[in-house]
Parts: C-alpha cells; structure tokens; sequence
C-alpha cells in the first residue's frame, strides 16, 4: 500500500512541497511561535537564565529601575575620603524686605524710603548696599496673594529701587518682597 501512495506523482509532490515549506521556514518553530503566541506573552520566566546577551538589547533600552538592587549595589563603588571643610561664613542675603503697595514695610530690616509715586518704591537699609546684589519678587506678607505683573529693581547709590507694573505692563502700585545680597 505505502509504494502505491508514492508512486502516486500526486501524492508524492503534495509531499514533496509540504516537506520543502517545512523546511524553509513555514511551519518552523518561528511561524508556529508567531501564529499561537499572544502579543507581549514572553516575558522573564519563559526566558532562559543567560539566553540574552548584550547584541540582542537596544542602546539605552535598559533603565536603572529595571537592574535590581542587588545588581545596582554592586555597581557602586568604594566610598572615597571627605573633602575638606569649608569655611563657616556669614549668610549671602545681609538685607531683605516686605512691601505693601502703599509703600509700608511689613517685615524685614529696611530703615527708610517708601513710595515716590505710582509703582516706584525706594528702600534704604542701615548700611551702604552699593557693593551688594539687590532681587525682587512680586508677593505678599501675608497668606493673600500678589496681582499678576512684573517688578524692576536697581541701585541708586546706598539705596534700592523699585518699580511694579501690572500684568499689561503699566506702572501699578504691587506688593513685592526684596532682598540684598552682598
């Protein structure tokens, strides 16, 4: 019966074909594997402890979070000698201020000055700041909050001054807070 089948020309290339599909590839352990397998169903148990290696990773595709803790510890090196101790030092910002719109001053060590005019402030402190960095923000003294605008300051000789606008830009009486740094 078996040299009756093949000797059947039919038969024989319906073989003949299924064995050369098989063999290039069409029913191999690829196909099957991308026929029965779901999306995203390999993960780390069904990979082989030191099946991956370096060639089959992308650059940059292996974050910190994804080596564990271990690993990570033993990537660390020996802790190296302290560096030496600085020096102890006064602290940068020798002047500061609160201001109301009104040109009171609420908080800090301001020792003179007010408001000149609509938006323009000018505060003096006990000592020169002529040598110093003034800073200015927007903002209150309190838990209120400050309008949307802007705040300009400069030096003008021992002095600091001011000037708030308003959100379009107009001069607008603003609270604002102030330091100098020297």
């Amino acid at each position: 019966m078996l040299t009756r089948v093949i000797d059947n020309p039919r038969v024989a290339n319906a073989v003949a074909f299924l064995a050369l599909f098989i063999a290039l590839g069409g029913l191999g352990s690829g196909a099957y594997a991308a026929i029965t397998l779901h999306a995203n169903s390999v993960g780390a148990p069904q990979i082989k402890t030191g099946a991956v290696h370096s060639a089959e990773i992308h650059d940059h595709s292996v974050l910190l979070r994804d080596i564990n803790p271990s690993a990570r510890s033993a990537l660390r090196g020996l802790t190296g000698p302290a560096g030496p101790v600085g020096a102890a030092g006064a602290s940068a910002v020798k002047h500061f201020a609160a201001v109301s719109p009104a040109g009171a001053f609420l908080l800090g060590d301001a020792k003179g000055g007010g408001r000149d005019g609509i938006g323009v402030y000018d505060v003096a402190f006990a000592d020169s700041v002529a040598s110093c960095v003034p800073v200015a923000t927007l903002g209150t003294a309190d838990a209120s909050t400050a309008p949307p605008g802007r705040v300009t300051v400069s030096k003008a000789g021992d002095r600091v001054a001011v000037q708030t606008y308003d959100a379009a830009g107009n001069p607008a009486d603003l609270p604002f807070q102030l330091i100098v740094a020297c």
